[in-house]
């Protein structure tokens, strides 16, 4: 087998490649939103996989599950949502069969911590605040999730939320007023993503304070972000 190259059981008359592209996608397997690195048909079918979804491990566990083991399914009961980022389950799913959670393959490898060198985020199950980006603590009734807070409490955003904002951020950059692609978004050697990577960023503003003055944007590099979403 060739370096970056599987064949995979949902996709079974093509191989499929690894490659790295700034354009956005749907996963075949979980239907969550995807950027950056993904596995794709090489005859540009459009069948994509996100890198966990495409080679899964039969069964996982995780520290915020203690005790709980995961098991790989193609597909979920209906109704369900995962309980790291509170988003409906589609598709592929890690289900725990003695407590019932469910968890996004890609929701459960996320990195524990996000950091550029200024701000430091860190992976919570559980908060106390509300989110930058919405304002709730829980997306809906019943559907809480999991969000990275800054090491100084001043940042708290929802996995969803996260995702939203780099998918709104990146349509702003390269879709027209028509929903038409503004010139090409990347290129075939896949190194759009770097070229471009400090427009695909999430923009933390505080509010106003006291004396009216807004404090210096702060920006997170997409590189650091698309570990949540690839």
């Amino acid at each position: 087998m060739i370096y970056g190259e599987i064949t995979h059981s949902g996709h079974p008359d093509q191989k499929l490649k690894l490659e790295i592209k700034e354009r956005p996608y749907d996963c075949d397997g979980c239907k969550e939103l995807g950027f950056g690195s993904r596995y794709a048909c090489e005859k540009s079918c459009n069948f994509h996989l996100h890198k966990d979804c495409a080679c899964p491990e039969d069964t996982i566990t995780h520290p915020f599950f203690p005790g709980c083991t995961f098991h790989f399914l193609r597909s979920g009961e209906p109704n369900r949502f995962c309980d790291a980022c509170g988003r409906d389950i589609k598709g592929y799913v890690y289900h725990c069969f003695g407590e019932g959670w469910d968890l996004h393959p890609s929701c459960a490898s996320l990195p524990r911590v996000i950091e550029d060198g200024e701000m430091r985020l860190v992976l919570h199950r559980e908060v106390t605040s509300k989110c930058y980006r919405c304002g709730k603590k829980e997306l809906r009734k019943r559907a809480r999730s999991w969000s990275y807070v800054s090491t100084c409490k001043g940042c708290h955003l929802h996995l969803a939320c996260v995702k939203e904002i780099l998918l709104e951020n990146w349509e702003k950059e390269h879709l027209r007023d028509d929903g038409k692609l503004e010139g090409k978004a990347e290129r075939e050697d896949g190194l759009a993503l770097e070229c471009t990577d400090s427009k695909l960023h999430i923009v933390l503003q505080k509010k106003k304070s006291q004396t009216g003055k807004l404090a210096t944007f702060k920006k997170i590099p997409g590189k650091y972000w698309t570990h949540v979403v690839s």
